[in-house]
């Protein structure tokens, strides 16, 4: 999808213990965008947030940003079930 960039975070970064007891480091890099419905906040992480991390992305950018999405569920504090979207960007093209 076409969107415009509205906030880009900086690049986070986490170790972590893999499976296997290897430890690794965990990247990722948040933005807001807005297309033409509304906004969502996108994460790219790993290598594609190590590319985007390279570009000069600014605030009032374009691009255009293929997304994967995947629903989650937790419990809250009182047992009610809820549901999120998390975003994540598989590749960003600056137009």
């Amino acid at each position: 999808m076409v969107t415009k960039i509205i906030n880009v975070f900086p690049l986070a970064s986490r170790q972590y213990t893999d499976k296997q007891g290897v430890t690794q480091v965990f990247r990722s890099k948040g933005f807001v965008l807005r297309n033409g419905d509304g906004t969502i906040y996108a994460e790219a992480v790993q290598e594609v947030a190590d590319q985007l991390e390279q570009l000069d992305i600014k605030a009032g950018d374009c691009a255009f940003v293929q997304l994967a999405s995947v629903a989650r569920t937790y419990k809250t504090q009182k047992g009610e079930e809820r549901y999120s979207t998390e975003f994540t960007i598989r590749q960003m093209v600056m137009i």
